[in-house]
C-alpha cells in the first residue's frame, strides 16, 4: 500500500465494499409490511410533495420524464445491514402510475449514518434509461441537488447519465452529494418486490 494513503479513505472504501456485498447477498424486502404500507405510500406522496413546493419548474421535469422513484425516508424505511442501510421507495410513470417498487443502500450516497427521514427522488430522462434501472442494468453515479425549506427554492437538477437526483428533508445536507446508481435496485409490482441474491 502506498505509505502516503489516507488510512480514513481505506476504511471508508471498505465499509462501502461490505455494505455493497451484504445488499447483493442478502434479501433485501423493498415493499414495507402490509400493516406499515398504507402510511409508506402516504409519505412518499407528502416527500414528493416537498420536492415539488420547493423546486420550481419539477412538476414539468417529471411529466416530460419517463418515470421516477421517490424515497420517503431512508433509513426510517430501512433495514440495516454491516452498518448499510436501506432505504424503500415506490417506482411510478411520469403520470404518477405506481409500477414498482425500490431500495437504495446509502452506502452508495456517500452519508453518514443517522441521515434517518431523508427524502431522496430520482426522475429517469427516458425510456431507455427507465428500461435499464427496471433491469437492474443501471449504472454510473449522478450528483444530487440538496433542497432545503430553509434555503429559498432550490434550482432544478440537471440530468447526468439520465437521471436526475433530488435530496432533502434533513438538517445539514450538503450539495454534491454523489449516488451510485447500480446501488438502486427494483421489484416490480407482480414479483411481490423481493430484492435476492439473484438480482
Amino acid at each position: 500500500m502506498n505509505s502516503n494513503t489516507n488510512p480514513f479513505h481505506v476504511v471508508t472504501l471498505i465499509a462501502a465494499i461490505l455494505a455493497s456485498l451484504a445488499f447483493i447477498s442478502a434479501g433485501c424486502s423493498t415493499i414495507p409490511k402490509e400493516k406499515n404500507r398504507e402510511t409508506f405510500l402516504a409519505e412518499s406522496d407528502a416527500a414528493l410533495d416537498y420536492f415539488k413546493e420547493n423546486v420550481p419548474g419539477l412538476e414539468l421535469q417529471i411529466r416530460e420524464s419517463a418515470g421516477y422513484a421517490i424515497f420517503p425516508g431512508v433509513g426510517q424505511w430501512g433495514i440495516i445491514f454491516l452498518g448499510g442501510e436501506f432505504g424503500r421507495g415506490t417506482v411510478n410513470t411520469s403520470d404518477g402510475g405506481q409500477v414498482g417498487w425500490a431500495a437504495v443502500n446509502t452506502a452508495s450516497l456517500g452519508l453518514q449514518l443517522g441521515a434517518q427521514g431523508m427524502k431522496m427522488l430520482v426522475i429517469f430522462e427516458d425510456d431507455d434509461t427507465f428500461e435499464e434501472f427496471r433491469e437492474n442494468k443501471l449504472s454510473g453515479s449522478a450528483s444530487a441537488t440538496a433542497v432545503a425549506v430553509d434555503a429559498g427554492a432550490a434550482g432544478q437538477a440537471q440530468f447526468v447519465n439520465g437521471v436526475a437526483i433530488y435530496i432533502g428533508g434533513q438538517a445539514g445536507l450538503m450539495a454534491g452529494v454523489n449516488v451510485a446508481l447500480d446501488y438502486m435496485r427494483y421489484k416490480p409490482m407482480s414479483q411481490g418486490g423481493e430484492i435476492t441474491k439473484e438480482d
